[in-house]
């Protein structure tokens, strides 16, 4: 199987940003602007477990709370996981709108609507950088590969205060003084690229808070369902390898031990960049470049062999995670590409999106990981989960009623976002995946006695 050097994953980690949150329009399924907000709602719920505040001054009084988790529930095809391909987009653009060697993607706006590629995409987040205690503000439009709008403001002090705005190709810079003087030789950018993705290396007064924007979609994680991630993790620190270990023997996945396999498979500066390898596997491989080297990661996971009397007889079966594939089961694997990831954002802090966290996966294990996010003892460092799922009784963890979100297509394919504190009438004390069964949050899907 080739597979292009260009398609290698790439994890940053060096997490220190908070999301509070992402706006949406004509993408995918989105046709109207949605908001997915980590914003908390002022009930006092589950409020010391499952809330953090953020670093002050940078959220106004009464907005500074923020979720450490949430979930998106909804039928199948109402559009869950269109909202992490958005961000997966937003986040694609912003690191290879600058590249030579990688070509801009369609924004794929909304198809069932007549004349609708007239529209652009529209992109905007809100997310928080604790390296400087900063509130960025940064969106984009884009249409036919082109941008249309882009702009950026933060927040130090309690104020809002605005640093650029591009309209096609031409620049206005907002910020205090001798910005205009210092860095007024670029007037026009063009359109194929975002301003961000060209300025971080640019010496000029703006250019922190541009890398500090950068870094965030750097840092950021979106694991969709076609992604292979994080194996390389687990040989960072033992302590995410043995915390792994004690998931798996706790969860009695059958796996005694496990080790980073890596194979050296090219020395990159005898490779083009657009060169292709062949690699042995049923599945995408796992690429990690290291130094001048690249490599194809994969887990040796070692099983005891047992005699009659239940002893180990000192013999080990070992199979590879992704060479072996089908040896250890399907819900083995997803878990082992993500685990690694959500124990380290865990120690270091961060924001994850995983798309269905429940997938092949038992609902014993999701739910172990959520509440781990929604832990004093545990998150210390204020990481973020969001997640989609399928399994409703993930909903009664123990959650608040902002943290629990539905997805919903209406009949001209167009999907609405909205959480369950957008309810009235919903007590936490109600059994939450009993009432959406019974159609009262509206994102069931309708599949009743009388269509069979």
């Amino acid at each position: 199987m080739a597979h292009n050097l260009l398609t290698m994953h790439k994890l940053w980690y060096i997490i220190m940003i908070m999301l509070v949150n992402f706006k949406v329009k004509n993408f995918r399924s989105f046709y109207d602007e949605v908001v997915f907000s980590m914003q908390a709602t002022p009930n006092k719920e589950f409020a010391e477990l499952n809330t953090f505040k953020a670093p002050e001054r940078t959220l106004l009084n009464g907005e500074n709370n923020l979720l450490k988790s949430a979930i998106i529930f909804g039928a199948n095809s109402s559009g869950k996981s269109n909202l992490l391909k958005a961000l997966k987009y937003m986040q694609f653009v912003v690191q290879f709108s600058n590249s030579p060697f990688q070509t801009l993607m369609a924004n794929e706006p909304f198809l069932f609507l007549e004349k609708n590629e007239a529209e652009p995409t529209v992109f905007e987040i809100e997310f928080i950088n604790k390296n400087n205690n900063t509130f960025y503000n940064y969106g984009f439009e884009i249409q036919n590969k082109k941008i249309i709008k882009e702009y950026l403001s933060k927040r130090t002090d309690g104020r809002i205060k605005d640093i650029f705005r591009r309209v096609n190709e031409n620049m206005e810079y907002l910020s205090t003084d001798g910005i205009q003087k210092e860095i007024g030789f670029i007037q026009k950018v063009p359109q194929q690229i975002l301003f961000i993705s060209m300025a971080q290396n640019l010496i000029m007064q703006i250019a922190e808070d541009i890398k500090a924007v950068v870094q965030c979609f750097n840092e950021l994680v979106v694991i969709t369902q076609d992604d292979i991630n994080g194996f390389d993790i687990y040989d960072e620190n033992s302590l995410y390898h043995d915390k792994a270990l004690e998931i798996l023997k706790s969860a009695d996945f059958g796996i005694d031990d496990f080790n980073i396999f890596k194979n050296k498979i090219a020395e990159l500066n005898s490779l083009q960049n657009n060169i292709q390898f062949n690699i042995q596997s049923k599945i995408p491989p796992q690429i990690k470049k290291e130094n001048a080297q690249i490599y194809h990661i994969d887990l040796d996971t070692k099983f005891n062999v047992y005699n009659i009397e239940g002893n180990p007889t000192g013999e080990v079966i070992e199979k590879y995670l992704n060479k072996d594939y089908g040896f250890n089961s399907d819900g083995t694997y997803r878990l082992m590409c993500f685990l690694g990831i959500i124990l380290k954002a865990l120690d270091k802090g961060g924001v994850v999106f995983i798309d269905e966290i429940d997938s092949k996966i038992h609902f014993v294990i999701a739910d172990y990981l959520i509440k781990l996010f929604n832990s004093i003892d545990v998150n210390k460092n204020d990481a973020q989960l969001i997640t989609t799922a399928h399994n409703i009784l993930l909903m009664d963890g123990n959650l608040r009623r902002d943290q629990i979100y539905f997805t919903k297509k209406d009949k001209f394919g167009k999907t609405a976002l909205y959480s369950l504190s957008d309810f009235n009438g919903v007590r936490k004390t109600d059994l939450f995946s009993k009432n959406y069964l019974a159609g009262f949050y509206d994102a069931i899907p309708n599949v009743g006695e009388d269509k069979i």
